[in-house]
């Protein structure tokens, strides 16, 4: 993974999300997560690392049984900003087959990632599979497909970079507790 000198270090611009919104959502998608899947066992399958913290905040507000599983994927983005090459650092290993699950992701920009981890939740034969994400951006052309196929979504943000409530740059920035765009300096952060 290529690093970034702190003094090519983007800077934090404005919040996009405070974190009192966030609250307030997760404990609303937790709401309509309940409502969706009734007393049945849920399992979750969450897209690390990036939705950490979403993961974590949103499971304990969900009332009914549940099993937890995260696959490891993530997608490299070229110098242009596009997106690049899918890389599974895990992947999951549990027959998934006869149960309800939804996963979860921390954001929708280009569908690479969510697209990859529903192709290998369904790959397990689950009985139904449904998708979650904290955030997505508002695209013009180029934008994923996937964007209307979402099930459960947090916010609908600008198309800009962002970070905090665990999404990153350069591994930093996970620990803020709003979600907050970068200052472009020289183009796209990534």
């Amino acid at each position: 993974m290529e690093t970034t000198r702190s003094s090519e270090m983007p800077r934090l611009s404005v919040v996009i999300v405070p974190r009192n919104q966030i609250r307030r959502r997760v404990g609303e998608l937790a709401a309509e997560i309940t409502e969706a899947f009734g007393n049945r066992g849920l399992t979750i399958v969450g897209v690390l690392d990036g939705a950490l913290v979403f993961l974590a905040d949103l499971i304990r507000r969900l009332p009914m049984r549940l099993e937890l599983l995260t696959v490891g994927v993530r997608s490299y983005r070229g110098r242009d900003g596009t997106a690049g090459e899918i890389e599974f650092r895990h992947r999951l290993r549990t027959d998934l087959a006869g149960q309800h699950v939804l996963i979860v992701d921390d954001i929708l920009d280009t569908g690479a990632t969510l697209s990859a981890a529903l192709e290998e939740t369904m790959s397990h034969e689950p009985a139904s599979c449904r998708t979650c994400v904290l955030l997505r951006k508002k695209r013009g052309r180029g934008g994923s497909s996937l964007a209307g196929a979402v099930d459960f979504v947090g916010f609908d943000i600008p198309d800009v970079f962002v970070v905090g409530y665990g999404l990153d740059f350069d591994g930093r920035y996970r620990n803020l507790p709003d979600i907050v765009a970068l200052q472009q300096v020289g183009g796209q952060p990534r």
